[in-house]
């Protein structure tokens, strides 16, 4: 995603590109699982290329399609292993952990830009090598326990590669975010060679999931529009409150888990 700094505007403008306006430029839409087949595309950034720029990304293009398809594949294979998850944690305890699935693809331009941003070459190789997150799954579920036991399943799956897992749930973000993140390599069977493909996973509750979303879309806000409120701080403290409502959802979960005490039956005494 494209910063709005003054800073970043001048990284992009010594490549060639020039964003209008700044802050117009939003992060690729995420689509429901399972409706897989669905292209979501965003239409509301406004990127220009000068015309050295834009033969620049029209060749970085033109073999990415096939780069991507792999990326596509990976993020599929993920989302299954978080669905058959599901399906059997359901069938062992009587409810479904996950409320539901959300996946993407990094856009092109996403892509490019994001490749300029870390200070590299816009190549298929550079895009290999540097970025984990151009496939991207996000898992939704009802309870805190829920997140953290996906999480620890997902680890025990001895094909899969845990490159690295970022906790922000035992250490949220300055601004209050909390998610579990991780870059997880999928093994991906083509026709003549297996490769371990990156695919960024994020779980998060239903009430999580729920502040991110609309922290993301204030972060976008003109200032104008909250003058005399402290968004930040008025964020990072509604957090607080999410995260104190789901120990108690989880309290009450664990007791409806665990159902009504059954009564003893008293033994009746022998008669003699």
């Amino acid at each position: 995603m494209m910063s709005n700094s003054p800073q970043m505007d001048n990284a992009l403008a010594g490549q060639g590109l020039r964003v209008t306006p700044a802050d117009s430029v939003t992060s690729p839409a995420w689509t429901i699982v399972p409706s897989a087949d669905m292209v979501v595309t965003s239409t509301d950034k406004d990127v220009k290329l000068d015309a050295e720029a834009l033969d620049q990304y029209e060749e970085f293009t033109a073999d990415l399609h096939a780069v991507l398809q792999k990326y596509d594949a990976a993020m599929r294979e993920m989302t299954v292993r978080f669905e058959i998850l599901d399906r059997d944690l359901s069938l062992r305890g009587n409810r479904n952990p996950i409320h539901h699935i959300e996946s993407r693809i990094k856009s092109p331009m996403s892509i490019y830009e994001k490749l300029l941003r870390y200070g590299k070459e816009p190549t298929i190789a550079n895009i290999e090598e540097y970025l984990m997150d151009v496939a991207g799954v996000r898992v939704i579920c009802s309870y805190i326990k829920d997140v953290k036991s996906l999480m620890g399943l997902l680890r025990q799956q001895d094909d899969l590669e845990i490159v690295r897992i970022k906790n922000y749930i035992e250490n949220p973000k300055p601004n209050g975010y909390r998610s579990l993140h991780a870059i997880v390599r999928i093994p991906v069977y083509f026709m003549d060679s297996k490769q371990m493909i990156p695919v960024e996973v994020q779980i998060r509750t239903i009430a999580m999931d729920y502040w991110a979303s609309l922290e993301h879309e204030l972060k976008y806000k003109a200032i104008a529009e909250t003058k005399g409120i402290d968004v930040a701080q008025e964020l990072k403290e509604i957090g607080a409150v999410i995260e104190d409502i789901e120990g108690r959802m989880q309290v009450l979960a664990n007791a409806l888990d665990k159902g009504p005490k059954k009564k003893k039956k008293k033994k009746a005494k022998d008669k003699h």
